[in-house]
């Protein structure tokens, strides 16, 4: 089970892990995909064991399928219960086996302020959504082709991105929309931080750590990606991420990363495992 420390992830087989008891997380085997690697660090801050189960990039994943109905990754399956795949369900999950190391507020107005700044950073056309849409294509900037001709693989690129947005569905916008909504989402978060910082709180809800601290302490890495040292990404997919295009360069407030420093010094670990 993962303690959140390793550094090289062990994962079961799909096939393996179906007959296991407790918390099985599907995760996309070897890259820090920000979904997954958000449900890690949410369940190890909160001291909730998981098996990893190894989902396949490019693969059709058929004992996946035939164990949860689903392809893709991230996936939580605990016991016997239904397959969760969403960042909320996730969540939830988490915070009904930890109660005791909340990550949302008991009072609705709070909970309700956290949950939409969430929804911004991970949910449907949000950050995450966006800057996904954004990859491989021209909105993300050019291509530095002595850069790409050492990458260990080809480059994420337009085939690779087609691939993904038809797995991963449509959402209400497209890559010509995703640098303004990514740039107006971190701006919600710098002017949020700015306010928050003012007041005395490195956090972006309130005075304690909440959801959204641990996914934008993630969901960062698709403005600028953690050095190497702590976060040994594939060098392709370190280029894509690295590539965020004008639009969204001209929003980059220091204090978004800064925030997310906070929140892997205080609440969580490095290097990353995966």
């Amino acid at each position: 089970m993962s303690s959140g420390r390793e550094m090289s992830m062990k994962y079961h087989e799909a096939a393996e892990a179906r007959d296991m008891k407790g918390l099985r997380l599907v995760l996309t085997a070897h890259v820090p995909g920000p979904w997954g690697e958000s449900a890690k660090k949410i369940f190890d801050y909160k001291q909730i064991p998981y098996i990893p189960v190894a989902q396949y990039i490019g693969t059709e994943n058929e004992d996946l399928v035939a164990w949860t109905g689903i392809r893709n990754a991230p996936n939580a399956m605990y016991e016997d219960e239904a397959p969760r795949t969403g960042w909320y369900d996730i969540l939830m999950l988490a915070e009904r086996l930890a109660p005791e190391r909340a990550l949302l507020p008991a009072r609705s107005e709070e909970r309700t302020e956290v949950l939409g700044v969430c929804m911004e950073i991970c949910g449907e056309w949000g950050f995450g959504w966006a800057r996904r849409a954004m990859m491989g294509t021209s909105h993300a900037g050019p291509l530095d082709p002595e850069r790409a001709a050492k990458v260990s693989k080809p480059t994420f690129g337009p085939e690779e991105a087609a691939r993904m947005r038809k797995a991963y569905g449509a959402s209400v916008g497209g890559p010509a929309e995703a640098p303004a909504r990514c740039a107006d989402i971190v701006r919600m978060l710098a002017t949020r931080l700015h306010r928050q910082k003012a007041e005395g709180s490195p956090y972006l809800v309130g005075h304690a750590p909440t959801a959204c601290d641990f996914y934008w302490m993630v969901f960062s890495m698709a403005l600028e990606p953690l050095p190497h040292e702590v976060n040994p990404m594939p060098d392709w997919m370190r280029m894509s991420y690295d590539m965020i295009g004008p639009v969204l360069e001209g929003v980059k407030d220091p204090i978004l990363l800064e925030h997310r420093d906070i929140i892997y010094a205080r609440h969580s670990t490095l290097p990353l495992d995966f």
